[in-house]
C-alpha cells in the first residue's frame, strides 16, 4: 500500500505495492510474486508472442505456474472478454476432491496492456483475487486505474476494479511496441493538459475537490513525455520510460483521489463517445490514445475561442497557463505527423455533443453549456478541426 500524506488535506493510499520500469525487468518478476504459488496467465494471441511464452517460462521454472489463456486477437473490453477469463479461473480439466482441494489459484498476472490489464482488473475485483500486470505497450494510462472502462449495455461505462499489486514494464519488450502504439501511449499523455484545465475549472465553477500535488505531478510528467517524445521514433529507451512514468503517476493519481480526475477531462470523453460509435456499428475502434490525443486539440481549440470571448479574468488567467502546452501539443503532432483518426465532419462534432451527456463531469463542455454557447463552440472546434487534417 502505497500512502501519500498531501497538503491538500487528505491522506492518499493507493494498493499498488510496486512497479518496475526498466531495461530487463521481467526476470525480476518471480521477486514481485515471491509471496504467490499459483500464478493464472491472461494475454491475447499478439501478447503471447511478444512476452506472454518468456513470463510462462519464467512462472514455470519458479515453480508458480497454474495455467493460461489465451484470448483471440485484438480483444474488447466487453461482456465475453471478462466472462472467458471468469470461465477459465479453473483450469478446465480440473476436478476438486472432496477433501477440500481446490485448483483455483491466488494471482491473476495480465500480460498486455489496455483490454487486457482493464479486463484482468475487473475480475481481480469480483473475484477477490489480487492481480499484476506485464505491461507490453505504453499505450495507455490505465495501468494503476481503480476503475476500468467497460463495453456494457450499449455504453462504456468506467466502473470498479482492482488496481495491480505490481507494474513490471521492460522497456526492452516496450520500445518495440508498434509504432502507432508509442504514438497513442505519448497522446494519451498530451490529454492531462486539457483534463487538468477541466479540473481547475471544475474547482473554481462547480466547487469541486481538487489536489494541486497530483496536478503538478501529473503535469511534469506529461511535460517530460512532451520534451523527450521527438526521439520516439528511435524508439528511445528514455521516452519509453518517461510515458510509463508518467502513467504511473496518472494512475496513481487515480488510484489516491477514487475517480480519474487526475488522468482525464472532456477530451476523453470525447474520444471514448467515438470508440462507442464505432462499437455500435461494429467496427474496431481506433487507438484510445490516438482518439484522446485528437480530442484534446479539439478542447483545445474551444479553450482558445474562450480566452479570446470571455470577459472572466481569472478564467483568462487559468487558460493563459496553459497556453503554452497547448501551443507545444500542435507543434508537435504537426511534426511528427500524429495521425487524426476520426475525419468525418459528422462524427467530430456528434463526438463532442454526446461528450456533453456521457458523463455527468463538470468539463468546459458544461461551462459552455451553462453559458449557451456549447452548440457554436461544438461547430467552431469541429470546423478548426477539419482545417488541420487538410
Amino acid at each position: 500500500m502505497l500512502r501519500m500524506k498531501c497538503n491538500c488535506g487528505r491522506e492518499h493510499k493507493a494498493p499498488l505495492e510496486a512497479y518496475i520500469i526498466e531495461s530487463g525487468a521481467i526476470q525480476k518478476l518471480p521477486v514481485f510474486l515471491k509471496d504467490y504459488c499459483s500464478v493464472y496467465m491472461v494475454c491475447d494471441e499478439d501478447t503471447y508472442a511478444v512476452l506472454g511464452a518468456r513470463v510462462e517460462e519464467i512462472l514455470k521454472n519458479s515453480g508458480k505456474f497454474s495455467h493460461k489463456l489465451v484470448l483471440k486477437k485484438n480483444p474488447l473490453p466487453d461482456y465475453e472478454t471478462v466472462g472467458n477469463i471468469l470461465t477459465h479461473l479453473y483450469p478446465l480439466e480440473a476436478d476438486a476432491s472432496e477433501s477440500g482441494f481446490s485448483p483455483r489459484p491466488d494471482f491473476i498476472l495480465a500480460v498486455g496492456s489496455g483490454t487486457i490489464n482493464d479486463s484482468c482488473g475487473l475480475a481481480s475485483y469480483r473475484l477477490g483475487i489480487p492481480y499484476a500486470v506485464a505491461a507490453t505497450a505504453p499505450s495507455m494510462d490505465g495501468y494503476a486505474s481503480a476503475g476500468t472502462p467497460f463495453l456494457c449495455d450499449g455504453t462504456k461505462k468506467t466502473i470498479k476494479c482492482t488496481t495491480p499489486r505490481y507494474i513490471i514494464a521492460d522497456t526492452d519488450v516496450l520500445k518495440d511496441a508498434p509504432y502507432d502504439m508509442l504514438l497513442a501511449g505519448i497522446g494519451d499523455m498530451f490529454g492531462k493538459y486539457t483534463g487538468m484545465l477541466d479540473w481547475e475549472l471544475a474547482r473554481d465553477y462547480a466547487g469541486e475537490y481538487y489536489c494541486a500535488n497530483i496536478v503538478n505531478n501529473v503535469i511534469e510528467a506529461t511535460n517530460l513525455c512532451l520534451e523527450n517524445g521527438y526521439k520516439l521514433q528511435q524508439r528511445d529507451p528514455q521516452t519509453i520510460a518517461n510515458i510509463m512514468e508518467g502513467f504511473m503517476v496518472t494512475g496513481l493519481g487515480m488510484a489516491y483521489t477514487g475517480n480519474s480526475r487526475p488522468a482525464s477531462g472532456s477530451e476523453h470523453i470525447i474520444a471514448h463517445a467515438w470508440e462507442l460509435e464505432d462499437v455500435a456499428e461494429g467496427k474496431k475502434p481506433n487507438l484510445h490514445g490516438l482518439e484522446v490525443c485528437q480530442a484534446t486539440r479539439v478542447v483545445m481549440e474551444m479553450y482558445r475561442l474562450l480566452l479570446e470571448e470571455t470577459d472572466d479574468l481569472h478564467l483568462k488567467a487559468l487558460i493563459e497557463k496553459y497556453l503554452p502546452y497547448f501551443d507545444a501539443v500542435e507543434e508537435f503532432c504537426t511534426k511528427m505527423k500524429v495521425p487524426s483518426v476520426v475525419t468525418e465532419k459528422e462524427k467530430i462534432l456528434t463526438g463532442i455533443q454526446k461528450g456533453l451527456i456521457l458523463r455527468d463531469r463538470y468539463t468546459v463542455l458544461f461551462y459552455l453549456r451553462d453559458k449557451g454557447w456549447f452548440d457554436r463552440y461544438a461547430q467552431y472546434a469541429t470546423d478548426k478541426m477539419l482545417e488541420k487534417l487538410i
